[in-house]
């Protein structure tokens, strides 16, 4: 049974966090939410309850991200990610919480420090690069529900301007986040009590995810990228030190 309560009210500010990030930046919806939901949730139902809300995000944003995505990285990306998804999924069932919220944080401030240096790759990336970095992100979706930083990363770090980087985002963690989801799903990770809370978090979630996407309409290039850096490194320092 689910009780509306305080701690009910705080997963709904997590989850309009999340909301927001991903909406504006295409990415962040875990980041936002899950940090926060796993004071009161636990890790695992933390991670479902976002991603199960995310189904809800995915039809919202996913016609923009065809549109504009560049299929060419995308599906390497996203099949890299397709395969090891899996044990990440494995590591958030079986590993110690405090364990998996540490290499959260640390994962993400990594990748923070690496876009703080303003490192970009001049050449159009390989398939092997972008294969490692799909690897990597699976890892993370299915560990902690970030399998955004790698990507982030990869696509900062080229010539595309932020609508064509926000579009790939989108539809990459589609994929991912999806692949996640039905590997906790297959695991028997899913009780009825988060399906619950995901049915009751998730309209704040897709609300506040439109009000992001309304607010992207006005960025520009140098914002989007400011943004991103900033939000990727609050949210890494929050998670390590909680």
């Amino acid at each position: 049974m689910i009780e509306f309560d305080t701690s009910l009210l705080a997963a709904g500010g997590f989850m309009i966090l999340g909301g927001l990030l991903r909406g504006f930046l295409g990415f962040g919806g875990s980041m936002g939410a899950v940090p926060g939901l796993s004071l009161i949730y636990g890790p695992l139902a933390a991670v479902s309850v976002v991603l199960l809300a995310d189904i809800g995000a995915v039809l919202l944003l996913l016609r923009t991200a065809i549109r504009r995505s560049e299929k060419r990285v995308v599906a390497p990306l996203a099949l890299a990610s397709v395969v090891t998804t899996p044990f990440g999924a494995w590591l958030l069932i079986n590993a110690d919480p405090q364990d998996m919220r540490r290499a959260i944080a640390i994962t993400v401030l990594c990748f923070a420090a690496v876009l703080a240096a303003g490192w970009r790759y001049q050449r159009p990336p390989t398939l092997p690069v972008m294969l490692g970095v799909g690897a990597v992100g699976g890892v993370l979706s299915g560990g902690a529900g970030m399998g955004a930083p790698p990507a982030i990363l990869f696509l900062l770090s080229g010539p595309q301007g932020h609508e064509a980087v926000r579009a790939n985002i989108i539809g990459y963690l589609a994929i991912a986040n999806m692949t996640a989801l039905a590997t906790i799903w297959l695991n028997g990770a899913l009780s009825v009590e988060i399906l619950l809370r995901a049915a009751i978090l998730a309209p704040p979630y897709l609300t506040a995810i439109w009000a992001g996407g309304r607010m992207f309409r006005f960025a520009s290039d140098a914002v989007f990228r400011h943004a991103t850096l900033a939000i990727v490194s609050l949210i890494g320092i929050a998670a390590l030190i909680v």
